[in-house]
């Protein structure tokens, strides 16, 4: 749940209007905050639970992240353009 608390959105209405998706590393604890830069290689290594004395390696497949983001893509795309819309109505 601690990664899913750090990813935000913002969204562009001008210029080049869009969206963008990322994680915060600022609101991740200390010891997340390469999970970002790490979270493709197929192993994580972190506290369990946060108790920093004790430590497991967590694995899973290599680029499960990107995969995970690909599957997903056409419904986060039509998340995003119902909020461009929304903003769009509001702004006129």
């Amino acid at each position: 749940m601690t990664i899913a608390n750090a990813i935000r959105i913002s969204v562009r209405v001008s210029g080049n209007p869009g969206a963008r998706v990322w994680v915060d590393k600022g609101q991740l604890p200390p010891d997340l905050r390469r999970m970002p830069q790490v979270i493709n290689e197929g192993r994580i290594r972190h506290p369990v639970f946060g108790n920093r004395r004790r430590w497991v390696t967590q694995t899973a497949p290599p680029l499960w992240w990107d995969k995970t983001v690909r599957t997903h893509r056409s419904r986060m795309e039509r998340e995003m353009a119902r909020v461009l819309d929304d903003v769009r109505r509001r702004l006129d």
